[in-house]
């Protein structure tokens, strides 16, 4: 006879399993219904793997196409931390620090990590990557990075700038045109195992990068070279602080050669110094001294309150205004106003200057473009200084014509000068030629923008020919190129004290600006060097280095010196290799045209 079952147990055993089933039935719809986005978002970071494509930065390109800055793919090394075994891991942070040149403590932060990828260091050497494929640890990997390259080295570094580590433009043309450059970047959307490997045969999805604009540039490589060259060595010779100077096309605005001392090697930019980055021809203020007389002499001719004839009185040397006295180099007693220029008067010059009102001065300098930005596609500008006329000290109107109490950049000076060498229009200045996409398309493009007349283009023609003599005959002779006409004007000036209290004895800013050929002239060039030592004339250590790059350029671009005699046979003795008939070179060639 079957054992009786009581109800007690037996409902209690239909509720325990009605309990479980419930339970059972609960947890499914949480899993199915109520957490199912939330557990969806786990497994999808867990086996879903997005892989950022990074596009390739855009080459920058001089304006004969020749690349000034691209890309080369360089080894980073990565981990998998989840595949290294905890024992392991204090070991390997060891070797891998002395390998990577990396601190161990730091490879083990990295190595500790609950994650199934991390850096231990991007963009290394090739023997760094070399060294640790030779470990052959299964949680160490290797991939192939964009890294920025320079392959002139430290030419135009400071126009140029650089990249971090994320390619991300930091200085220079890099940084101001870093939107253009960067692109952007792709996605690859596959899935992976549970050790984090890549199921490549499960990729879903896939945008492709975009690759960075092409920048071209007004610069010239080859200019530029000349004039690195000739810079550095002035400022070698000369023991200067600093030294820059500047080329630039004085009828379009382009500019075609930066340099600046010292300097660095954007390839390796984290060895440089902050003053070795500086684009000190657009970001350095200085007082230019008698360079600026140049604006004075203009103002006057064109108001018409002098002649190149006109005689003035310069003192002896000293003329006293006030408590104070304004001496020249020289000693010279009555001078007609061309050689005021050519012989660089301090008094002269303010004296001649008294003819003008300083509000009209004034204006002439801010036309000038000094004491306002110019808007040259370059970072860090600087707008230099003008006082307003109702702000000028008693002294001012004896100090401001022979450039002292104004701030300008070297970039001013070369705009100011490229006024009188283009018949008497400012041009704007510019570095940027085009942008144009990985296919050649054209983004956009610049073009030379004049933006307001300034002197008559008669008085700009008296001045060129008054600048022609300070080079001929006065303190401007070591510019002078045998064959080819040159004008410009020296400028040697104190450097104000650092308590700002007076004016230095023994510090100067030596600079000469100029330009060629001086009958038609196409080319401006500024040079200033910066306390240079021991002589500090600018006429001594500007001037040949002006005469240096500009002799070499206008001759790479056919430009013919009036005195190359003719060419008629190969000199008694020669190669008897030379050509039958030898090119003819025609005497008297007239200046400024092209072969």
């Amino acid at each position: 006879m079957p054992a009786s079952i009581s109800p007690r147990r037996f409902w209690g055993a239909i509720f325990f399993i009605a309990s479980l089933f419930l339970v059972i039935g609960y947890q499914v719809c949480q899993l199915m219904i109520i957490r199912r986005p939330a557990l969806l978002a786990i497994a999808g970071k867990q086996h879903n793997l997005n892989i950022e494509i990074p596009p390739l930065r855009g080459a920058i390109l001089d304006r004969n196409g020749k690349e000034l800055a691209t890309n080369l793919r360089i080894p980073s090394i990565y981990a998998v931390p989840r595949l290294a075994g905890e024992n392991e891991k204090a070991a390997a942070a060891e070797k891998l620090g002395h390998l990577l040149h990396l601190k161990p403590a730091f490879v083990r932060d990295r190595l500790s990590r609950e994650k199934s990828f991390v850096w231990l260091k991007r963009k290394v050497s090739y023997e760094e990557a070399d060294a640790i494929k030779k470990l052959e640890l299964p949680y160490l990997g290797i991939l192939k990075e964009y890294r920025r390259f320079f392959p002139q080295g430290d030419l135009m570094a400071q126009i140029l700038g650089f990249s971090d580590v994320d390619n991300t433009g930091i200085e220079g043309i890099e940084r101001f045109l870093n939107r253009d450059l960067r692109g952007r970047k792709g996605l690859r959307q596959t899935k992976r195992d549970a050790l984090g490997r890549e199921i490549k045969a499960f990729e879903a999805k896939q945008i492709p990068a975009i690759h960075g604009h092409q920048v071209q540039l007004t610069i010239d490589q080859y200019i530029q070279y000349l004039t690195e060259r000739a810079l550095d060595r002035a400022f070698t010779t000369w023991k200067a602080k600093g030294a820059m100077a500047i080329i630039m096309e004085a009828k379009t605005g382009k500019i075609l050669a930066i340099a600046n001392r010292p300097t660095y090697d954007p390839n390796h930019f984290e060895k440089s110094t902050t003053e070795s980055r500086r684009n000190r021809v657009v970001t350095d203020m200085y007082e230019p001294g008698s360079v600026f007389k140049i604006v004075t002499a203009s103002a006057l001719l064109n108001e018409n309150k002098i002649t190149p004839e006109t005689m003035i009185d310069c003192e002896k040397g000293a003329y006293r205004y006030g408590s104070h006295t304004l001496h020249d180099v020289h000693s010279y007693g009555s001078l007609s106003f061309a050689d005021v220029l050519v012989k660089s008067s301090n008094i002269g010059t303010v004296k001649a200057a008294s003819r003008l009102k300083p509000a009209v001065l004034n204006a002439y300098i801010q036309a000038f473009g000094f004491g306002k930005l110019s808007g040259v596609d370059l970072p860090g500008e600087a707008p230099g200084y003008v006082r307003p006329a109702p702000q000028w000290s008693n002294t001012s109107p004896f100090n401001i014509p022979i450039g002292q109490e104004v701030m300008a950049t070297a970039l001013q000076m070369t705009v100011a000068m490229a006024v009188i060498a283009n018949g008497g229009e400012w041009v704007k200045p510019y570095v940027i030629e085009r942008v144009a996409d990985q296919e050649g398309v054209v983004i956009r493009e610049k073009k030379p923008l004049v933006k307001r007349r300034i002197i008559r283009p008669e008085v700009a023609e008296t001045m060129r020919g008054i600048l022609r003599r300070v080079v001929e005959e006065g303190t401007g002779k070591k510019a002078m190129i045998d064959g080819i006409p040159v004008g410009g004007k020296t400028g040697t000036a104190q450097k104000v004290l650092p308590n700002g209290r007076g004016y230095s004895h023994s510090n100067f800013m030596s600079s000469f600006v100029g330009f060629a050929p001086a009958d038609n002239p196409e080319f401006v060039m500024t040079v200033v060097l910066d306390d240079p030592k021991p002589l500090y004339y600018g006429g001594t250590v500007a001037a040949p280095v002006f005469k240096e790059v500009m002799e070499t350029l206008l001759l790479s671009m056919g430009y013919v010196p009036a005195n190359v005699k003719p060419v008629t046979a190969p000199a008694r003795g020669g190669v008897e290799n030379l050509p039958k008939k030898p090119p003819m070179i025609r005497a008297g060639h007239a200046l400024g045209t092209k072969i």
